[in-house]
């Protein structure tokens, strides 16, 4: 195990090495580029071609193009020794800005050496005129490099935020679809028809109530169906209705208790979330005991949070409660709608089973599209 972290760790060195120099040798020659396409500036100037043969003006370009590929180098060299230097973002820009006036004044005066200067002319002045020029041209090309960066940064951004939007749409469409599943899956809709069917036959007023929860529960899950945003009211009556089908299904093994002020009616709220929490809590807490139990759903504004609980006596947190899929998708689009300012939180209820509590902010919930 040792050995193999060891190799490991020595891989991602090995890696980052080979990402340095391949990053450093890429911009190399791009100054490269830079340095050919400065020289010719020395092809341009006002009656050169009038004054000496085209043979001198080459050897003379070569001879500037050489020197500024002596002086470039010395700048390269030091910038690419900076950058193996360990440090954060801003002493990093001040190294290489240091390492780069090094390298020009290191290469220009190297020049100069071996080509001295005439007496009359101070050397201290040419040194620091072409110091300066180079720390222009360098500068120029850095604040490109920086501009382009940006520029990049900038649009995966952008394309991070498209891609949030496609995954919420389809997160969004995957819990309408995983709704739609529930109210017309077989079990589900032969399993109330028939209870329909059998209790009309040995207790019509309950076949009847049944029949009408039935019906209030299609038309109350309409609106989720057919809309991208839904109100704590809605949600409340689509919970309400399906727990009113299952109650006259499961008689006494279920009962339930809805607290919400009606003064949190409007409040816009996640779709299907929380007929997600009640559907799980019925699914893994009360059907697998014989003797049922209860669900209490709540509703309150705290520290600017809309939270909407779901507790239950049943069985409790066992072997992947909490991870499902259906949970796993509210997870989801939780994030996607309100990033780290909503979640989705389980604990142990008294005296048994769980509650599931959702949180969202209050001054975003109405902010789910945009």
């Amino acid at each position: 195990m040792g050995v193999s972290n060891h190799l490991v760790g020595d891989g991602g060195a090995l890696a980052r090495f080979l990402g340095f120099w391949s990053l450093l040798w890429r911009r190399g020659l791009l100054a490269l580029s830079i340095i050919f396409v400065l020289s010719t500036q020395f092809l341009f100037q006002f009656d050169l071609y009038e004054n000496y043969p085209l043979q001198e003006i080459l050897l003379g370009w070569l001879d500037y193009l050489s020197d500024g590929l002596v002086v470039g180098g010395f700048i390269f060299v030091l910038a690419g020794l900076t950058g193996l230097v360990p440090a954060n973002a801003s002493r990093k820009r001040m190294m290489l800005v240091a390492s780069i006036a090094l390298g020009a004044l290191a290469g220009e005066n190297f020049m100069m050496l071996q080509a001295p200067l005439p007496p009359e002319v101070s050397a201290t002045a040419v040194l620091f005129a072409r110091t300066a020029r180079w720390l222009v041209i360098v500068g120029l090309v850095y604040v490109f490099f920086v501009f382009q960066q940006q520029s990049a940064e900038a649009a995966a951004q952008m394309r991070q935020s498209e891609l949030q939007h496609i995954q919420l749409d389809r997160q969004l469409t995957e819990a309408q679809l995983h709704a739609m599943q529930t109210q017309i899956e077989p079990h589900f809709l032969f399993n109330t028809l028939a209870n329909v069917r059998r209790l009309y036959g040995t207790d019509p007023s309950r076949g009847r109530k049944m029949l009408a929860n039935f019906i209030a529960y299609l038309r109350a899950s309409l609106p989720q169906m057919r809309g991208h945003e839904t109100t704590l009211k809605q949600e409340v009556d689509l919970t309400r209705a399906y727990l009113d089908v299952l109650g006259v299904r499961m008689g006494e093994r279920l009962r339930f208790h809805i607290d919400v002020p009606r003064s949190l009616d409007a409040f816009p709220f996640p779709p299907i979330a929380l007929s997600t929490l009640t559907e799980n809590a019925v699914k893994h807490g009360i059907n697998p005991l014989p003797e049922g139990g209860a669900i209490e759903i709540t509703a309150r504004i705290e520290g600017g949070l809309l939270k909407v609980a779901v507790a239950d006596t049943g069985a409790g947190l066992r072997g992947s409660g909490g991870v499902g899929a259906g949970l796993a998708n509210l997870r989801g689009r939780l994030a996607a709608l309100y990033g780290a300012e909503a979640n989705l939180a389980f604990e142990l209820n008294s005296p048994r089973g769980i509650r599931a509590t959702i949180a969202v902010p209050v001054r975003a919930a109405g902010k789910e599209r945009a």
